[in-house]
């Protein structure tokens, strides 16, 4: 993705050689060193992601049956792992100081089998109760859920309180005030926190909204369609899928995955759109509504709203992050407000399809945040310095005798 939290950097590419620390684990025969450095000011507890192509560059054999990850230092601290085979990528838990680099080293067998139980620290749902017209996705620090439409709504997380929430309060009938998992926004008929849009002159369409009734019953037709792609631990992962959005005689397709990272507060959102028989081209946009009470802020390729609705929730602020080409437009007007947004370089023609990236943040004062405006604009600027990871050596266990159930 464009815009990621963590971003792989590969520096140096070293071949096979002998190990220059210690063993930790004699029973696995492989072993891969890397490094991970935070260059930024501020303290990182979150994720670093590797491509499986470079790490297979070391090794083909990577990542075998059964792998585990540890910092290279003393004492000896295990790291919670999570393979994505799916985008052929590796997410390690990291843990670093501003400015500090750290060596670890990911073990491997390919013929060890065993679960290593890790503790989840984001987590993804197609469900929301049983109302299968919603998604939640959520870390420990934040949650937003998904309904119907192509944007997210925001979920609170209480001052001091770290957990997962959404899915409690999927079946709770918790109002005032606001509690763990609760809504603490009214998004309405807006473009909520990241609702994307088309425009063709001057006319606005959005995808279809299938606002929850809390039913038992199927999916309608046209109605948006959730998969949820990682649960966690470490990354959790919604799709969002729109086979036919018929806008008047056009029709497109329309894909979106929002992820979310352990750690973060940020989700990222990843859009395909598809042409199947359009006879005009479209600007592609998205934009967060504009809040009561509140005032808009940010800069270069960065959207904040901030306001209050409702005195007993308190100030509550809504960010976008753009990548480069993406230029701010005119506010949007919905049924029930004004939206700012940005409008991305790529229109969509009959000839292609295309995609595109964006990232969207929020924080709410109940969650400590005495200027929540600021925090959602550290959040998304924090983007554009990327943890490196720095790919090393792949080595073999130096006393293959003591291995146990792998080949000798």
């Amino acid at each position: 993705m464009l815009i990621r939290v963590m971003t792989l950097g590969v520096l140096t590419i070293a071949g096979q050689g002998k190990a220059d620390t210690a063993w930790e684990f004699p029973n696995f025969a492989d072993r891969i060193q890397i490094t991970v450095e935070n260059p930024q000011d501020a303290e990182y507890d979150g994720v670093a992601i590797m491509k499986l192509a470079e790490l297979r560059q070391r090794d083909p054999k990577f990542p075998g049956r059964l792998l585990l990850a540890v910092e290279d230092q003393s004492p000896v601290r295990w790291l919670a792992t999570q393979m994505d085979l799916a985008d052929g990528e590796l997410a390690v838990e990291v843990h670093l100081s501003p400015r500090e680099k750290k060596p670890i080293s990911v073990y491997y067998s390919t013929t060890l089998r065993d679960q290593v139980p890790v503790v989840p620290r984001v987590y993804a749902s197609h469900n929301y109760g049983y109302n299968h017209a919603t998604a939640a996705i959520e870390s420990e620090l934040a949650g937003y859920r998904t309904y119907g439409g192509f944007f997210l709504d925001v979920q609170s997380h209480a001052k001091g309180e770290r957990g997962l929430f959404n899915t409690m309060f999927g079946y709770s009938s918790i109002s005032h005030p606001p509690s763990e998992g609760e809504d603490v926004i009214h998004l309405g008929d807006t473009l909520g926190l990241g609702g994307i849009f088309l425009r063709a002159g001057d006319a606005v369409y959005r995808p279809p909204v299938s606002t929850p009734d809390y039913a038992h019953r199927a999916a309608k037709a046209g109605e948006p369609e959730y998969d949820v792609i990682s649960t966690g631990p470490l990354r959790a992962i919604i799709q969002e899928s729109l086979g036919d959005w018929v806008i008047g005689a056009d029709h497109v397709s329309l894909k979106a995955r929002y992820e979310m990272d352990a750690g973060q507060e940020v989700v990222h959102c990843h859009w395909w759109l598809t042409p199947r028989s359009i006879s005009r081209n479209y600007e592609v946009g998205a934009g967060i509504r504009e809040l009561e009470s509140g005032h808009v802020s940010g800069g270069p390729n960065v959207l904040i709203t901030d306001g209050v609705q409702d005195a007993s929730v308190g100030r509550i602020a809504l960010g976008l992050s753009s990548g480069e080409g993406a230029k701010r437009g005119e506010p949007l007007r919905t049924p029930e407000g004004e939206n700012e947004v940005v409008v991305f370089q790529r229109r969509l023609t009959a000839s292609q399809p295309i995609e595109g990236e964006y990232t969207v943040a929020a924080a709410w004062q109940g969650s400590g945040w005495n200027d929540p405006a600021a925090h959602v604009n550290d959040m998304l600027r924090s983007q554009s310095g990327a943890v490196r990871v720095q790919i090393g050596s792949h080595t073999t266990n130096p006393n293959p005798r003591a291995l146990e159930g792998e080949p000798k």
